[in-house]
């Protein structure tokens, strides 16, 4: 699976169907296939994202002769054939023009986009690249004068774009409450942070969506806590199996002081804090 800009701009040659058809030919050097996911740029609205949504298929044919004309090497047209377009409330901007795109540049931390390849016709993106654009976005629902949603579940049966759009929600959320760092060691490199379930993704539909379900690790605590070598007291304190006996995972383990911890748990339910301390022969480190 790939991540996509898809560029949107009033053209003759190449005319879109809008949340249907996306089309471009070779010598946009892109090789996009089906359940690739991608994020619409709207040059004609502030060079600004309006949407995302998934690739069901990609058909090509034989170019027109006025196509042909476009450019000496254009041998095929494609067209991706678009599903679960997901439409944002209001645009995105990332326009050096304006205040609100600076800004949300610098809360994507970029610097220059052509540094990121989005100078290119149709620019592959990241993951965590295309998760952090969504969780900038708000949902379509939204209104400011509905009470907060007790919702939180996500079903398997769900489009892709609709999980993707809850759970960047969720990190939004999580990672400004628990200020951009990991609770069990302090780490706050961000390319490193990962929301973390306390109680399964797997097993817990209700709660997938759920701030009070998630906590900001690092990528080595979050394993630690999934392989239940690690879990977390209401009090701050951590519970570390006896299986961890590596001194650079004790030290790593000991870097938080449990009150610090216990203030950053105070918006964390108890109950799936509970959960991961479910198991035996564990030793307070704290």
């Amino acid at each position: 699976m790939s991540f996509w800009i898809f560029k949107v701009a009033e053209q003759e040659l190449y005319p879109d169907k809008p949340g249907e058809e996306y089309v471009f030919d070779n010598t946009h050097s892109v090789r996009v296939r089906a359940d690739d996911e991608f994020l619409y740029l709207d040059k004609n609205r502030g060079y600004a994202f309006t949407a995302c949504g998934v690739v069901s298929r990609v058909s090509k044919r034989e170019p027109t002769d006025r196509e042909k004309q476009r450019a000496p090497k254009v041998r095929v047209v494609y067209t991706a054939h678009l599903t679960e377009l997901l439409w944002f409330e209001s645009p995105l901007t990332v326009s050096l023009t304006t205040k609100a795109g600076r800004r949300n540049r610098a809360e994507l931390g970029i610097i220059d986009l052509n540094l990121l390849g989005w100078s290119q016709s149709i620019p592959r993106l990241g993951e965590s690249m295309f998760s952090a654009i969504l969780a900038l976005t708000e949902p379509k629902t939204r209104s400011d004068n509905q009470a907060p949603s007790t919702d939180f579940s996500v079903e398997d049966t769900w489009a892709k774009t609709k999980v993707r759009r809850a759970l960047a929600g969720l990190k939004r959320t999580v990672f400004d409450r628990d200020g951009r760092k990991c609770l069990v060691c302090g780490l706050r490199q961000l390319e490193m942070l990962e929301v973390a379930h306390l109680s399964p993704y797997s097993v817990d539909k209700q709660n997938r969506a759920n701030p009070a379900n998630a906590i900001c690790l690092c990528a080595f605590c979050h394993k630690a806590l999934d392989r239940r070598l690690i879990g977390l007291r209401v009090d701050g304190s951590l519970a570390i199996s006896s299986k961890v006996v590596d001194p650079l995972a004790l030290a790593h383990f000991s870097a938080v002081a449990a009150e610090e911890r216990r203030v950053a748990l105070r918006d964390v339910g108890p109950a799936f804090l509970a959960k991961t301390i479910e198991w035996e022969a564990a030793v307070d480190i704290d």
